[in-house]
């Protein structure tokens, strides 16, 4: 019989290290920016330092703006990133989840990007939450937001990858529904299908529906009935 929490765990540390990878790896970039942009500011401090020429202060400043938004994107991950590793701290509770559609799209940014996909979160209209473990949800709501992405791989290479993330209006069922504006897309009646990925299904007490349109899905509170 296999062993469904090591399944499970080693699940969870690929997910843990798929981010971490994807975060590490725009931080790297943040810096390259930041150290470049450093680097004009160093040339232009020894031009004026060495010769008759001033320094330009419109050409300081922009480099000087350049820096800073470099700063802030990555403090923002940072702090994006430094929610997702205390999730695993939390016990099960009530969960906005909304809160974490925003979180994953954040630090999933890179992912989707490599994709050539455009992901929406559109505001829900009522409370949106859920009893679960934080890092849990966290890990089925990237499932989604990957099986989506790997879906429009197969769409032909002119089309726009729209992906629109809302939610159910019915406070008493929490819905996630992933939406694509493109009839390319298939594999809907099949997501989920694998046991680890209908494990984090039931931890969560979610199942996956399909939407009147058949172009996506929704992850909706409680089981499937039959």
């Amino acid at each position: 019989m296999p062993n469904h929490n090591l399944s499970h765990d080693r699940e969870g540390i690929r997910f843990f290290g798929t981010l971490s990878a994807a975060v590490t790896h725009d931080m790297k970039n943040f810096l390259a920016i930041i150290n470049e942009n450093a680097g004009l500011l160093g040339d232009l401090a020894a031009r004026a330092r060495n010769g008759p020429v001033p320094v330009d202060p419109q050409k300081a400043c922009l480099i000087s703006e350049k820096i800073s938004k470099q700063v802030e994107r990555a403090d923002a991950m940072i702090k994006q990133f430094n929610r997702f590793s205390h999730s695993m701290d939390h016990a099960q509770e009530s969960v906005d989840m909304e809160e974490m559609v925003y979180l994953v799209a954040g630090l999933t940014e890179r992912i989707i990007r490599h994709h050539d996909v455009t992901l929406t979160v559109m505001p829900g209209p009522v409370p949106c939450r859920i009893q679960a473990h934080r890092f849990d949800l966290l890990h089925l709501i990237f499932r989604a937001v990957e099986m989506t992405c790997e879906m429009l791989d197969n769409a032909p290479e002119d089309t726009q990858k729209q992906v629109t993330v809302n939610f159910g209006s019915n406070p008493l069922v929490s819905e996630i529904c992933f939406l694509v504006d493109t009839e390319a897309a298939s594999g809907w009646d099949t997501l989920f299908d694998d046991p680890k990925d209908r494990s984090m299904l039931e931890l969560v007490n979610m199942h996956v529906k399909k939407t009147v349109t058949g172009r996506g899905f929704c992850l909706c509170s409680g089981r499937k009935t039959q």
